[in-house]
């Protein structure tokens, strides 16, 4: 059986918890030095468990319980790898979390390093370290922003707002050899189906591959049909559109999920496993230094399934189901 196959089957129809991880983007303050004078990149690792409910008329909905950090709610991970940015020197800026078989994999967007959650000191393990655009053009870590499994591959993707992030990275399941590959017209046959028109732009962060329908379905985190501005941008273009493709992305359909919350964008999605046509989503708030992560719950034709919920004024950037 194909890998994407077996992550959406690890738990069945009867699954009513689950535990979900959560990995925060701290940017800038990511960097500390720890008891031993070592200077590291950290990251908290949320855990939290999302419960199913079904009413008696069928009707579903998922309600979240939050792990207290004294159990196991939140720990630290460390990376020991970075990239000089002028005159800086950042990493351990995590934006995706996947579970590849055993491995649970986070991808650094600053780096590009894909690297893997490893022991009971909370490692992080460098596995891969992705190159911006094609791979040959710049020294220069390939912005990591989405990742899924399309049969026995992980594909890794960038935002698509620019050219050199309008390209894709396929790993081998056993070698974690790279492919690089083109995606400048699936990234624009969705940007002309949000209608954004020629000054406009798409900002993904957060994709599924669904191999029963053989699907895509993109949940971009921020939509404008005017030119970039940082402090507009910020305040007034959360999305709450889901895009779903077929896999040539000649068929695609756009539909609202709930009501758009303008300062809140998706930076996750995840479709549940043992109940694949439905999925959890994370959004993002980044207004200055004002950071918040939230939670919610619906199905692919959109019906929300769960109230969007707080889960603190921190920035996660990842989910996924243990």
């Amino acid at each position: 059986m194909d890998r994407d196959r077996k992550r959406l089957e690890r738990y069945d129809a009867n699954t009513s918890t689950y535990t979900i991880m959560q990995i925060t983007d701290e940017d800038h303050a990511s960097q500390v030095t720890l008891e031993d004078g070592e200077t590291y990149f950290m990251a908290r690792l949320r855990h939290d468990r999302i419960h199913r409910h079904v009413d008696t008329t069928g009707a579903v909905r998922y309600t979240v319980e939050h792990i207290p950090d004294d159990e196991g709610g939140e720990v630290h991970v460390y990376s020991k790898f970075g990239e000089v940015d002028t005159d800086t020197f950042r990493g351990g800026e995590f934006s995706e979390l996947l579970k590849w078989d055993r491995h649970m994999l986070v991808f650094d967007d600053r780096t590009g390093i894909v690297g893997e959650l490893r022991g009971a000191k909370h490692m992080i393990i460098p596995r891969q370290m992705l190159m911006t655009g094609s791979g040959d053009e710049a020294q220069k870590g390939f912005k990591c922003e989405w990742a899924t499994l399309v049969g026995d591959e992980l594909i890794v993707g960038s935002h698509g707002k620019v050219r050199h992030e309008e390209w894709i990275k396929r790993l081998g399941p056993h070698d974690y050899v790279v492919r690089s590959e083109d995606w400048s017209r699936p990234y624009q046959r969705m940007r002309e189906a949000c209608g954004v028109g020629e000054a406009g732009y798409v900002v993904h962060e957060a994709a599924e591959w669904h191999p029963y329908r053989e699907r895509w379905y993109f949940f971009p985190r921020k939509v404008s049909t005017e030119r970039f501005h940082a402090p507009t941008d910020e305040r007034e273009n959360g999305n709450n559109l889901l895009i779903e493709a077929d896999a040539t992305f000649s068929d695609i359909r756009v539909r609202e999920v709930g009501a758009r919350t303008p300062e809140r964008g998706p930076s996750s999605i995840k479709l549940v496993p043992g109940h694949p046509d439905e999925f959890i989503y994370m959004k993002s708030v980044e207004i200055g230094d004002v950071t918040e992560s939230w939670i919610g719950a619906a199905n692919l034709d959109g019906t929300l399934l769960a109230d969007e919920e707080k889960l603190g004024d921190f920035k996660c950037e990842g989910i996924e189901f243990v």
